[in-house]
């Protein structure tokens, strides 16, 4: 009989043959799951390979087994406001940061949603590829958008390039901010407010307390801003 820590190591080892004869051999190990809602699949792909300076190609097989046996593809460890399911593809963009693991996933059919918001807190323009190419919702509503928690971490990267994808530059919170507001409110650097604007942003819509992004504008002293409240007015 095989133990659960037993099989614990082989599955974060990426020991596949193993996985596959402990598994064959004390079945009743299948509907493992970890006090944080984790079972085997999420474990596997939660390992980050080239931390543990494991092959990725050994990550895959590993999940193929545990696929076969039967675990689910989409079946998320927790959930989170109704929204937001931490799947096997999730672990392994949030955690493992395998994007050869996420890619094989997406092949044989999983949900690329919730993922996006993990791919833009790690600022991975590539993950943020594979997964809308694989069909991710680019602007998956939640609190907040993809894009604007990408801004909100002040991942640039990460915002232009969901901005790539079409990503709403003017998506409102709950408290009516946009990333404009975002940014004007932590002074991030004007470069990156004029890609807001050159994807279209706009400085007329107002947040809870009334205030738009072109009022703020107008106070500063930096002439500079003047001068792009004027692009505002000329893309809205």
């Amino acid at each position: 009989m095989v133990s659960k820590t037993r099989m614990l190591d082989w599955v974060k080892g990426f020991e596949w043959q193993e996985v596959e004869g402990g598994l064959d051999e004390s079945p009743e190990l299948i509907g493992f799951r970890d006090d944080k809602g984790r079972n085997w699949l999420h474990l596997c792909c939660g390992v980050n390979a080239v931390q543990t300076k494991q092959k990725p190609a050994d990550s895959i097989k590993t999940a193929d087994v545990l696929l076969q046996i039967g675990l689910g593809i989409d079946e998320p460890a927790f959930t989170e406001g109704g929204f937001f399911e931490a799947t096997p593809i999730w672990y392994a963009v949030s955690r493992g940061r395998n994007l050869a693991l996420a890619k094989h996933l997406l092949m044989r059919g999983a949900n690329p949603n919730n993922c996006l918001w993990a791919a833009g807190f790690h600022d991975d323009v590539e993950a943020i590829r594979v997964l809308v190419r694989g069909g991710a919702e680019v602007d998956q509503r939640g609190p907040e958008t993809p894009f604007l928690g990408a801004i909100k971490w002040s991942h640039f990267d990460a915002a232009a390039e969901l901005l790539r994808h079409g990503a709403d530059v003017n998506w409102q919170d709950a408290a009516k901010m946009t990333a404009l507001h975002y940014m004007l409110k932590k002074g991030s650097d004007r470069k990156h407010i004029e890609m807001l604007i050159a994807h279209g942003a706009r400085g007329d819509i107002k947040n809870k307390d009334g205030v738009t992004a072109a009022q703020i504008m107008l106070k500063k002293r930096d002439p500079n801003y003047r001068k792009m409240v004027t692009m505002l007015a000329m893309v809205r």
